[in-house]
């Protein structure tokens, strides 16, 4: 009988401390949230570490939850070929993430390298959903679907995505900062802006942006939030569509660009080095904006968002347009005190240094 109690004894302690096991490398399951997806996750009560993919580093980065990333995708930790490698406002300011473990590619995570990691959640970013279903089902990790998307059309959705990290990582102070930050800004906009009469908005076009491939000065997009924020007439609004567009984003043919002839052209510098050589061109030289040298630079945003680097050009574009409204704004300091706010330190110098900063076209080529 004694025998017995000792093994009924000895059998409860090695049962709660497998118990103890368990649950010390398992996460506690104990909340359920709707992702972004409109999926309904468990997730554990506790995050302590973080995976986070396509593009929800940055969001990550901006709640200030680096010290959880425990892995990162290979172009976050490797220079790549991929026309983003550089110039990631988030990834800059946070160097460290380079000499994390790397989990596979943006679009190839492996799911055994995630699983040594023993990560408590997982977020992935914008268009995914097929790769979080696989992912969770793979790791038995929960994968949490987020939006990046940017501070026009999609800047509800940018913000339930800043909202749900808050929530899950106990970070909604910081969540609802960086929200109250972007209303500030846009309630700026529009207050500087408001009252503008048509007939006195100038005609703008935005070349350079690059989708998919390289499009030079004939790549541009309808739905460019910095022009929408400040009221900036997008000449590009009058043409018809034929076919759905991703984030206003499209190629338009010469003959079109040159019939538009916008009063002032902006350039983004990621398809600089093809749009200075488009612009030697004698089709392009009589045109008015380029005769007048009113062509500028604006530094790309990748992954969608980048608040910083969209509240700084639009404040720049603002300057450009309507200079008696934007007097007071001294670029290079405004875009550092934001980039500090988002990211933790100002880095206006080094992104000028990538791309060309904010600035004419004639000084940066």
């Amino acid at each position: 009988m004694l025998v017995f109690r000792f093994k009924s004894v000895w059998f409860s302690v090695l049962l709660i401390w497998a118990m103890m096991i368990i649950f010390s490398v398992v996460p506690v399951m104990a909340r359920t949230v709707t992702d972004l997806a409109g999926r309904t996750i468990k997730v554990p009560d506790s995050v302590g570490q973080i995976i986070a993919l396509r593009g929800a580093l940055s969001i990550v980065c901006y709640l200030d939850l680096v010290d959880r990333v425990v892995g990162v995708e290979h172009h976050e930790a490797v220079s790549t070929r991929w026309v983003g490698s550089q110039g990631r406002p988030y990834r800059m300011a946070n160097p460290q993430l380079g000499n994390l473990p790397i989990i596979g590619s943006r679009n190839k995570p492996q799911p055994e390298k995630i699983i040594k990691l023993h990560p408590d959640i997982i977020f992935i970013g914008s268009g995914a959903i097929r790769i979080a279903k696989q992912l969770q089902r793979q790791t038995g990790i929960p994968v949490v679907v987020l939006d990046l998307g940017d501070l026009g059309a999609g800047r509800k959705r940018f913000f339930k995505s800043l909202q749900l990290v808050g929530e899950i990582c106990k970070k909604e102070k910081r969540a609802k900062a960086v929200i109250g930050k972007i209303k500030e800004c846009l309630v700026d906009f529009e207050q500087r802006t408001a009252g503008i009469p048509i007939e006195k908005r100038k005609e703008v076009y935005l070349g350079g942006i690059q989708f998919k491939v390289a499009h030079g000065l004939l790549g541009t997009s309808r739905d460019y939030p910095p022009f929408e924020l400040i009221h900036a007439e997008n000449i590009v609004k009058s043409l018809p569509v034929k076919k759905k567009l991703i984030r206003g984003r499209m190629s338009i043919k010469r003959e079109t660009f040159i019939n538009l002839a916008p009063e002032v052209i902006f350039i983004c510098e990621s398809g600089l080095e093809l749009v200075s050589r488009e612009l030697k061109e004698p089709l392009y030289r009589e045109l008015p904006a380029i005769r007048a040298g009113k062509v500028y630079g604006l530094m790309p945003h990748y992954y969608a968002t980048a608040p910083a680097t969209v509240l700084a050009e639009t404040y720049y574009i603002g300057k450009i347009l309507y200079p008696d409204r934007f007097q007071d704004i001294e670029i290079p300091e405004l875009a550092d005190t934001l980039y500090t706010f988002f990211v933790g330190c100002p880095l206006y110098k080094k992104m000028a240094k990538i791309f060309g900063g904010f600035k004419p076209l004639t000084e940066i080529q």
